[in-house]
């Protein structure tokens, strides 16, 4: 028997040299890793294989098959092309393993890893080697997805928008309540799509993603106060537009002032648009701007990573924090933090469909409950989305609005489509996920320069 030793970097060039060598009935009879000495710590390892095969002189002619032995007893197979076949297929496999690292390899089968054992354990270093490369494959691909399910989204969004008609109907708040100017009856809507209106107003409004039935009473009362000179000049009636959303925007302004009593305020709304990121921004610029003493509480109970989180702002921002379980509790901790200044609540996300959650919340945070509720909406949401949530949402007594992820829009049509609708304030708006830098105020110039575009990277924002 002819046996040689074959060092190469990896498996596969070391099986490659056995069969080029040895033939394709070569036997392994070992194999290990070695390190090239006169290099240290940065050294290349290498494998070592150990392979045989039978010298010509050992070979016998080829015989007539048997059944058995003959005392009665099988004949085993030939050992040598068992091991040529698991050669073989262990070689090709490595091989396509380094076009297919997604998916494990094969295992070999029951009868050839019994036939021979020494196998084994090179086996299992193969597939662990796999296995790890496999993981942060998939990893890599999982973030590719979210990626990309992230652009789906803010498209179908925009698709909506620019698909969606409503009826003409005077909108719910005429548009001079929050003018100076004395109150005028607003002038007749007329139908304007973003394909086919007529109007170049409106339609630069439903570009902005202002639906189409607040666009045109806006383009209207613009118009009908424009200067003939204004009308004629582009830049102009933007400005004009512009002006005229400011007019529209409604805050509250701070959370609390000094000389103010307590305020408890908590954050609900779907899954998924910050609300706990958004809880923390407001804690740091309360404490900051304000020196207002604030605690967190949270009856986020289903998500034990939300309470891990708010509880890992606390503790970096010095302020305690308490885990609610039921509405008794939560004024039980209220009187606990008679002391503090300001009170932010964290909620679990509700589907709006959830009627049976959102009735739950309701049992914390009602009208009983001396809370100020504000709905969390997320600025790419569709319209009409916003809309079903605001009146799933509306069981509770809301005050406010606050409009998240405003660096993932294409387009800031939201902040006044719902607003205008329901006559709410917008309470603040939020650009990033940095805790606290990405938290705006509503100033009304900046939220009408927003949705008129008036930024190209609403990240870089410093209020």
């Amino acid at each position: 028997m002819l046996v040689k030793k074959f060092e190469a970097e990896t498996m596969a060039a070391a099986l490659k040299q056995v069969k080029e060598t040895l033939g394709p009935e070569a036997l392994i009879l070992s194999t290990r890793t070695l390190r090239k000495k006169g290099l240290g710590v940065l050294g290349r390892q290498t494998i070592e294989v150990t392979a045989a095969v039978e010298s010509p002189s050992m070979r016998r002619p080829s015989a007539p098959a048997r059944s058995g032995y003959g005392d009665g007893r099988p004949l085993a197979a030939p050992r040598s092309t068992a091991s040529a076949n698991r050669v073989e297929t262990l070689e090709d496999e490595i091989v396509s393993l380094s076009s297919r690292r997604s998916s494990p390899p094969e295992p070999l089968a029951m009868e050839e890893q019994a036939a021979d054992p020494r196998l084994d354990e090179e086996l299992r270093q193969l597939r662990a080697q796999v296995e790890s490369q496999s993981i942060n494959q998939l990893r890599a691909e999982i973030e590719q997805l979210k990626e990309l399910m992230t652009q789906l989204t803010l498209a179908q969004a925009q698709s909506q928008r620019q698909q969606s008609e409503t009826t003409p109907e005077a909108l719910s708040v005429p548009l001079e309540v929050r003018k100076t100017a004395p109150r005028q009856t607003p002038t007749p809507l007329r139908t304007a799509a973003v394909a086919g209106t007529s109007d170049p107003l409106a339609a630069l409004l439903q570009e902005r993603g202002i639906d189409a039935e607040s666009a045109t009473t806006i383009a209207a009362y613009a118009t009908a106060r424009m200067t003939s000179q204004q009308r004629l000049n582009a830049h102009q009636q933007r400005e004009f537009l512009c002006t005229t959303l400011a007019g529209l925007v409604q805050s509250k302004g701070s959370w609390w002032r000094p000389g103010q009593p307590q305020q408890k305020v908590s954050l609900i709304g779907a899954t998924g648009v910050g609300k706990t990121t958004t809880i923390a921004k407001l804690a740091a610029q309360a404490m900051t701007q304000s020196g207002a003493r604030v605690a967190l509480v949270t009856i986020d109970t289903y998500r034990i990573a939300a309470v891990e989180q708010l509880k890992v702002y606390g503790e970096i921002m010095g302020v305690p924090v308490d885990v609610v379980f039921s509405p008794e509790q939560l004024q039980e901790t209220f009187r606990r933090h008679r002391d503090k200044d300001l009170i932010l609540i964290d909620t679990a996300g509700r589907s709006p469909k959830d009627e049976v959650r959102i009735d739950e919340l309701n049992d914390f945070l009602g009208a009983h409950s001396g809370v100020e509720n504000c709905l969390v909406l997320a600025a790419p949401t569709a319209d009409d989305l916003q809309h079903k949530s605001f009146e799933a949402f509306s069981k509770l007594p809301i005050s406010r609005l606050i409009f998240t992820k405003l660096d993932e829009a294409d387009q800031c049509g939201s902040l006044i489509n719902l607003p205008l609708k329901t006559n709410l304030p917008i309470g603040c708006l939020t650009n990033g996920q940095k805790v606290p830098e990405d938290l705006l105020p509503v100033d009304p110039q900046l939220v009408a320069d927003l949705v008129m575009g008036r930024f190209e990277d609403v990240r870089r924002i410093a209020v």
